[in-house]
C-alpha cells in the first residue's frame, strides 16, 4: 500500500494538487525525513528512472525544483542535494561524486578523504600502483578536477602527498 506522502507527491506531479499541504515538511521531523527519503527514492527511481551514474552526473537543486520538491529540499535539507540523497540512500554516494558539491566544500581534509577514497576504495590501488600511475588525469576522470584546481594548482603529487604523506619517502 502506498504511503500518504507518495500519494500526495503523485497528486502534485499530475496536477490534481497544486502543492504539498501547508506545513507538510514541518509537522513531525522524524516522519518528515522518512517521507522525504521515500519521495526522493520515488523521484530518482520511478519518475526519472536514473541509475547511480546518472544520479552522480545530473542530480542538482534544479532536479528537485523542477519536480516540485523545492520546499522539501529547503525546509529539511537547507538546499543541500547531498543531504537529501544521503537521507534517501545512506552511505551510497560520496559528496564529491555528485556534480554539485557546494561552494567552499573543498579543503585539505575533504581533499584527503576524497583522495584516499579514490585510490584505496574506488580504484583499489596499492601504494606502488599509485606512485607509478600518478597523474592529474586520474583525478579528472573521477570527478575531482575542481578539487585539483582549487587546492593543488592541478598538481597530482601535491594531492597525493596531502592524503598519503609518507608515500614518497
Amino acid at each position: 500500500m502506498e504511503s500518504y506522502a507518495i500519494q500526495t507527491y503523485k497528486d502534485v506531479l499530475i496536477g490534481s494538487r497544486k502543492r504539498f499541504p501547508t506545513n507538510f515538511w514541518k509537522d513531525d521531523e522524524n516522519k518528515n525525513f522518512s517521507d522525504a527519503a521515500d519521495i526522493t527514492r520515488y523521484l530518482i527511481e520511478d519518475v526519472l528512472h536514473w541509475d547511480d551514474e546518472t544520479v552522480k552526473n545530473q542530480l542538482c537543486c534544479k532536479t528537485f525544483f523542477d519536480n516540485s520538491l523545492k520546499g522539501m529540499l529547503w525546509t529539511l535539507f537547507n538546499d543541500s542535494v547531498f543531504a537529501a540523497i544521503e537521507n534517501a540512500y545512506p552511505g551510497k554516494f560520496k559528496q564529491w561524486e555528485l556534480s554539485c558539491t557546494p561552494r567552499n566544500f573543498w579543503n585539505l581534509d575533504t581533499a584527503r578523504q576524497a583522495t584516499i577514497w579514490l585510490f584505496k576504495e574506488h580504484l583499489k590501488w596499492d601504494d606502488e600502483k599509485i606512485k607509478q600511475n600518478i597523474s592529474r588525469k586520474i583525478f579528472v576522470e573521477n570527478g575531482l578536477d575542481t578539487m585539483m584546481h582549487v587546492l593543488f594548482n592541478n598538481n597530482a603529487t601535491m594531492a597525493i602527498s596531502n592524503a598519503f604523506p609518507d608515500l614518497f619517502e
